[in-house]
């Protein structure tokens, strides 16, 4: 896997933009056994997961804290991980256009540098936290760019967000301007999910998975029934644990298991 460190400009952030890139490629273990993939064909272009990151971290999460790299190596996928700080990946009323920048020029850009596909079935958004969050908000801006759509002990309900928990006070303040006040639109992922199936668009498949001793487990509880009472189908898994990375990097592995 060809790991690459990437900066450019961008116009919809109005300042430099840092993410990380995996691209298979011939690897040490494809040599030493003898594995025989042309990773080089002539106009190959890999499916593609865009792969968010949570609140407090950088596109180098993943990457540090998880085997993500081998994971997706073993599946022949490519994964762009963006930085896009606490921004709950929203168009921020103040601060930056995070949500234009992870659904539109993110993708342009990339497809332009590296041989991603840009069909919608191979093309994937999947994130943690704050970034499950923020697939499924990518997911309903821009149903017609992803074929699937996965969240890891996603922060998925707004009610949830803005209550009085003990959780709440470890939010960054940027988490209770973007969902606290009525200011910033488009921020209840139930809602969107309502307008859409009166629209009935086609939306993303959709996975959610979330330990059941994690302080965020009610959250996913009560968006995955809000979208059962809306008829919208998603796989949805428990399993014992809690917000941390061993949970993340063994399920990380089941959402790239669950792509097609």
């Amino acid at each position: 896997m060809a790991h690459i460190d990437c900066s450019f400009f961008s116009q919809s952030l109005n300042k430099n933009a840092h993410v990380i890139v995996y691209i298979p490629t011939t690897s040490a273990d494809d040599y030493l056994g003898d594995v025989k993939t042309d990773y080089f064909e002539k106009d190959k272009l890999f499916p593609t997961m865009y792969l968010l990151h949570g609140s407090y971290g950088d596109c180098m999460d993943w990457s540090r804290f998880t085997g993500v790299e081998r994971y997706a190596q073993d599946k022949g996928i490519a994964v762009i991980m963006p930085s896009a700080e606490n921004s709950m990946y929203l168009d921020m009323k103040h601060g930056e256009a995070y949500l234009t920048y992870v659904t539109k020029e993110l993708p342009e850009f990339m497809s332009k540098m590296f041989p991603l596909s840009r069909k919608r079935e191979e093309t994937y958004v999947a994130g943690l936290s704050m970034g499950g969050y923020g697939a499924v908000r990518c997911a309903l801006e821009r149903p017609e760019l992803y074929g699937y759509c996965a969240s890891l002990s996603g922060a998925l309900d707004r009610s949830f967000l803005k209550s009085d928990e003990p959780h709440a006070a470890k939010m960054p303040r940027s988490y209770t301007a973007a969902v606290g006040s009525d200011e910033q639109e488009g921020v209840d992922l139930a809602e969107l999910l309502s307008e859409h199936v009166k629209k009935g668009t086609e939306l993303p498949k959709l996975y959610m998975a979330c330990g059941t001793e994690d302080f965020i487990f009610p959250c996913n509880e009560s968006f995955y029934k809000k979208a059962a009472e809306l008829g919208v189908e998603i796989q949805y898994e428990k399993y014992p644990g809690v917000h941390n990375w061993d949970f993340w990097d063994t399920h990380i592995r089941d959402v790239i298991n669950w792509l097609p």
